[in-house]
């Protein structure tokens, strides 16, 4: 063989194996882009995902508000008609409140207090008046 044809054959296996990277660069690079668009629809996906959750939140934060407007509204009229109720009952309390009514409450000593405290003064009845 010849110099020059062992150049050529050199030449050609080169031109072959670039050819050949060249092909697998190509299959990969559309692999590749078939992977972009698959992982950009998941995202898409996703984000739609995300917005009905975000659309669903806000549906329920107005239903809580409004709930709860709701019962702040019950109590209040809970209130109102308890607040009216004690008024009835006040002004249909046929008894009045007499202030010279007492009660008397006596308190009772105890043996065991009376060895250990011989110093204190006993205690004496209290008075309260009635309410």
């Amino acid at each position: 063989m010849s110099e020059e044809q062992s150049i050529v054959l050199l030449l050609e296996e080169r031109v072959e194996l670039a050819i050949s990277t060249v092909q697998q660069l190509r299959a990969a690079k559309l692999e590749l882009e078939a992977e972009i668009a698959r992982l950009n629809s998941n995202l898409l996906q996703r984000d739609a995902q995300i917005q009905d959750l975000e659309d669903r939140n806000s549906d329920l934060r107005e239903e809580l508000d409004s709930e709860r407007a709701a019962t702040s509204d019950e109590r209040s009229e809970i209130r109102e008609r308890l607040e009216g109720l004690m008024d009835v009952l006040t002004a249909s309390d046929e008894s009045p409140v007499d202030i010279n009514d007492e009660i008397i409450f006596e308190a009772e000593t105890d043996e065991s207090d009376a060895d250990t405290s011989e110093n204190e003064e006993p205690v004496s009845p209290r008075i309260f008046g009635s309410v």
